[in-house]
């Protein structure tokens, strides 16, 4: 009798475990997936998504993966810097898409054919060597021609061939000021650099220990060091600065738009992205740095590789750096 009574209530308990909390695998049964291309860091790819599903709970679910396969599951949305973008857009891969929040991004940061939404950047940026500061005062170090007038001066940057960033740099400042300006200051301050970096880290360990003056570098580098009494600080170039841009698209495939419109929508608008972002230390900044109901940041001083997207044009304009300026006599 006593084990008929046991068995009862273990039944018992499973008939009424609805009424309770349940896992989230039943929880979420019924709600839609969406998958989600990623380019950035895993951590802070993982703690977006976590947000968005604990934002939308039994109606939509997120969820990341890091490499197109052939033959793997196909995403609906993709978050990368605006090259593999473009790259996309190229070879028909993402749906043109239009929307009233897209439409509040100034025209620059949005792609003019609607396959592409900018929500964030990681600009190029000076890190100073303290000790150097004081020597020739932090007045004195605001501007990209300030490096270019100086007498003496340690530089330290990244060979501009490696990379996609790098490449980004180069034409960045291209698209700026041209091709023959942009080149003919790289080979200014090119009598300032001893060797060219390797390694992205480089040149921001060489500014903290005093082997460099100036780092050249990206702010996503520096602030996966950046602590309490670093012995350099963070210069943002007065005229302004290349950046990578980090956008959002949706993918020709997907099988339900507005869901994956949803995710774009959430992307561009929430502000726990930003507070993500700056939990992650991933140094990036946002189109609209206070909020999406207030102004965009200053499109002049945000230059983007608008030019050398294709890769034709960027191997041209790359060759034509390490002939007239790394490797000219």
């Amino acid at each position: 009798m006593i084990r008929c009574i046991f068995l009862v209530l273990i039944l018992a308990g499973i008939l009424t475990g609805g009424c309770g909390e349940q896992p989230a695998s039943v929880q979420n049964a019924g709600a839609k997936t969406i998958i989600l291309y990623s380019e950035l860091d895993n951590k802070f790819t993982e703690n977006l998504v976590d947000a968005f599903n604990k934002d939308n709970k039994a109606k939509l679910q997120l969820k990341a993966v890091y490499e197109l396969k052939p033959g793997g599951e196909l995403p609906d949305v993709v978050l990368a810097e605006q090259r593999t973008l473009a790259g996309l857009k190229r070879q028909g891969s993402l749906k043109p898409v239009a929307f009233a929040d897209g439409d509040r991004l100034p025209q620059k940061f949005r792609d003019a054919d609607l396959n592409w939404y900018g929500v964030f950047y990681d600009p190029i940026v000076f890190l100073v060597n303290q000790q150097y500061a004081r020597t020739v005062g932090q007045a004195n170090i605001c501007s990209w021609q300030d490096l270019a007038g100086k007498e003496q001066l340690r530089i330290a940057l990244e060979n501009l061939s490696d990379s996609n960033s790098t490449q980004n740099f180069l034409a960045g400042l291209a698209d700026r000021f041209g091709e023959d300006e942009s080149l003919e200051y790289l080979g200014n301050i090119n009598r300032f650099i001893g060797q060219y970096a390797k390694f992205p880290f480089t040149p921001v360990r060489m500014a903290a220990v005093g082997d460099a003056d100036v780092a050249i570098t990206r702010q996503s580098y520096v602030f996966k060091y950046l602590e309490n009494k670093f012995p350099a600080y963070v210069v943002y170039p007065k005229e302004g600065t290349p950046v990578n841009l980090f956008c959002v698209g949706l993918f020709k495939n997907t099988a339900d738009d507005l869901q994956g419109l949803a995710v774009m929508e959430w992307l561009l608008t929430s502000e726990q992205v930003q507070a993500i972002a700056q939990e992650n230390a991933t140094g990036y900044l946002f189109l609209f740095p206070r909020g999406f109901d207030e102004a965009a940041a200053d499109g002049d001083k945000i230059w983007l590789n608008s030019s050398y997207l294709e890769p034709v044009k960027q191997d041209s304009l790359t060759n034509k750096w390490l002939s007239k300026v790394r490797f000219s006599k």
